[in-house]
């Protein structure tokens, strides 16, 4: 009878953690996208990335992939803005703060001498 009960013990306690992925928040369609999307940030086909990581789906890898793909195309195109790129100044070119000026900006006859 003690034998009995140790095996129901047992299932008890490992009943619980059957579904610990659900509540560790893994999601494989969310991580296999965010492998794709690292994996065409290294530059490495999609395929590649399927076989190094045979346990995920092989539409999140691509879905990942793709996303990252369009986002570097963008950025060599220019036609969207990299984090942390400031936007163009609205009245043309930046000129130097302060009372300093940039080389090419002096005046014809105002040049002063080198310093040697």
């Amino acid at each position: 009878m003690s034998r009995r009960i140790a095996s129901l013990l047992l299932l008890a306690a490992a009943l619980p953690l059957a579904g610990c992925e659900m509540l560790s928040g893994g999601d494989k369609g969310k991580d296999g996208e965010s492998i794709g999307y690292a994996c065409r940030l290294s530059d490495k086909l999609p395929e590649d990335c399927m076989k190094e990581n045979p346990t995920y789906t092989p539409t999140s890898i691509l879905t990942g992939w793709k996303r990252a793909d369009t986002e570097k195309k963008e950025a060599a195109h220019g036609t969207g803005q990299a984090a942390g790129e400031a936007a163009a100044p609205a009245g043309g070119e930046a000129k130097p703060e302060g009372d300093q000026a940039a080389p090419g900006d002096a005046k014809p006859g105002t040049e002063q001498p080198a310093k040697h």
